[in-house]
Formats: structure tokens, sequence, C-alpha cells
């Protein structure tokens, strides 16, 4: 990417006018650490189409064709055929307790039916939504249904899954399901995105990997059972032109080098318990990181905001290289519009 100096210019009231599009900016991050700014949390937005049986049961439709979902759709059946059941003071679906489809991995094949995405209709789908996923705010395609782990669990419920992927017995079993999942369900996936949705080069795919004390497996576990095929999918998705975040929550921090060998482009995870600018710093991989709480203020002058921005810029732009996406959400814009400027100047000097 040409490297392109700050201008006053780019700069008029509370509109910014970018020297590349958003999703440029963000794929120059992941190549090269090197992006023109400070890429922003703002500049992306949930795409959740009901193409995906996922979405409807999980009762996370986001899309421009029917934005909401009738009570009397929230909740049903996934991609695999799980019966979801929405929790309204959850705001969320859980699958139905007592009955999981399997108890032993090693019957997985009598049991698991594969889906074929490719019978569904992503032509209309992409007709239906072109307006959503046209513009700068980059449109991320969102797999929310639980990537590998919450995937089994739908599978098996917590208990079983949790003993699966460490009992000895099961864990080839594991391995051989989550391996067929990649290669026959999200790689097909991933290749119709970039075929009907070419705008598209963001995937938000989700994974819970530990709870608010400490992960749910050990990193060696998370390197022999889930890393590998994720690897395989984020290969893809990289071949593809797509960069991707993945969304983990938990108190993971001691998984972070299991998150960096998956060779997804950017962990967002639970800022309020993992320490992410200690991570930042000590490994070098993309991570969300949050505004001290001077820039949640209301009311933030134009000097407040620029020595704001300055001190967060000089801690993490380092020999003019960024491995940090800001998490904007509460953030007053003004001190956005200096971490732009402050981080434009810095990347481009």
């Amino acid at each position: 990417m040409e490297r392109v100096k700050f201008c006053a210019c780019e700069i008029e009231g509370a509109e910014i006018k970018k020297p590349v599009s958003n999703i440029e900016n963000l794929l120059e991050m992941a190549k090269t650490h090197k992006p023109l700014w400070m890429p922003m949390s703002n500049e992306y937005k949930f795409f959740a189409p009901r193409i995906d049986p996922d979405n409807v049961a999980r009762a996370f439709v986001i899309d421009i064709a029917e934005p909401k979902l009738t009570k009397e759709e929230q909740g049903g059946k996934d991609m695999f055929g799980i019966e979801w059941e929405y929790v309204p003071v959850a705001g969320g679906s859980m699958v139905r307790p007592g009955q999981p489809l399997m108890e032993d991995a090693n019957d997985w094949k009598e049991f698991i039916k594969f889906p074929n995405v490719n019978e569904w209709d992503w032509a209309g789908c992409a007709e239906a939504n072109k307006a959503f996923v046209e513009g700068d705010i980059i449109p991320a395609f969102t797999m929310l249904n639980g990537f590998m782990f919450e995937r089994l669990i739908s599978f098996m419920e917590f208990e079983n899954a949790a003993m699966a992927v460490i009992d000895d017995d099961q864990v080839d079993a594991v391995k051989e399901l989550l391996d067929k999942i990649t290669t026959e369900v999200y790689i097909p996936y991933l290749e119709n995105i970039a075929k009907y949705f070419p705008t598209c080069k963001m995937i938000w795919i989700h994974d819970d990997w530990g709870a608010q004390r400490s992960p749910f497996f050990s990193e060696a576990t998370a390197m022999d059972v889930l890393v590998p095929n994720m690897q395989k999918f984020v290969a893809k998705a990289h071949e593809l032109g797509m960069f991707v975040q993945f969304h983990s929550c938990g108190a993971n921090e001691m998984l972070i080098e299991a998150y960096k060998a998956t060779g997804v482009d950017m962990w967002q995870g639970m800022g309020t318990i993992n320490d992410f600018n200690k991570l930042y710093k000590a490994h070098g991989f993309n991570v969300t990181v949050e505004l001290p709480a001077e820039a949640m203020k209301e009311e933030v002058t134009e000097e407040e905001a620029a020595a704001i921005a300055k001190a967060f810029c000089e801690e993490f732009i380092v020999n003019g290289e960024v491995n940090a996406v800001v998490q904007a959400r509460g953030v007053n814009p003004v001190v956005l519009k200096h971490v732009y400027k402050v981080s434009r100047e810095m990347l481009n000097a």
C-alpha cells in the first residue's frame, strides 16, 4: 500500500475523508501491520443473513431483506437440524437441554446429518441484501453458532463435549468430525460468500473457549483438537482475500499461543477479564484494545481528546506498526477523530 501522509483536509468537522477504504486499511494491518490508520470497530458491521439456519435458530438475523425475526421464527433448527429455543430474558437461544444428539463422539456418523450449503439460495440472498453489503462500513459475514468447540457442545451438551476433547477413547473421533465439518461445510460456506458477496472481505467467527475464571481446556488440547481445522479454514479465507476475526470469550490469556496458531487475523475477546494491553505488547498478536475511561465521557474538549489520542497511539503504535483494532463502542466521537488523526501522522511520518 502506498504510504500517504496525513492532510488536514481529511477532517472536516465530524466528517473524515479517508485516503483508502476501511477494508483496504484493515487488510493492510493483517498483512503488514502497517495500515494508514489504526482500524476501529465502528468501521465494520455484522451481517448475519437468514439464508443460514443457524442465524434464525440463534435469533441473530442481521440483514436488509427481513431485518427482524417474528416471535414465531426465533429459535428452531440450525443447519445440522439441532433444535434451539429462544430465551427472552437472555435475548438469545440455547439448545434444549436434557436430550443431547449423542453422548459419545464415536457415534457421530450415526447421528449427525451434514447440510449441503451449496443448495442454499445464495443468489437470492445476495440480491435481497445488495444494499446492505455496499458502502464503506465493512460487512462482517457472521458465523455465530459455535465454530468448533461450541458446535460440539450443540451436539453433545457441555459436559460430554468437555470430556470428549480430552478422552483418549473419543478424541480421534472428535478430530475426524471437526475435519469433516470444516471440509464439507465451512470451506464451501466461505466459497459461497466469496462468489456471491465479493464485498464481504471480513469473516467473524465465534467459539467461546473459556468462562469468567479460566479456559475450558488446556493449550495442548486446543492445539491438538481445535487449531488444525481452524488453520485450514483461515488459510482458505486468506486465499480468498478475507480477514478473519475470532470472537472467543473467557479468561483465556493462557491460550494466546493457540489463538495465534489458528492463523486468525484478530482475537476479539473480553477486555474486562483479559489484559489485552499486556497481551498486545508481549505477543504482537492482533487484538481489540480499549481507550481509557476518559474517552467515554460525554463532554470532552478538543484539547482533552487530542491528549487522550496521543497517549493511546504512542502506547500502541510501535516502530510504525500496529497490531490492534480500537474498540469504538461508547467512545466519544471527538476522541475517535483524534485517534484517526494521530495514528495517521504516526504511521505515515
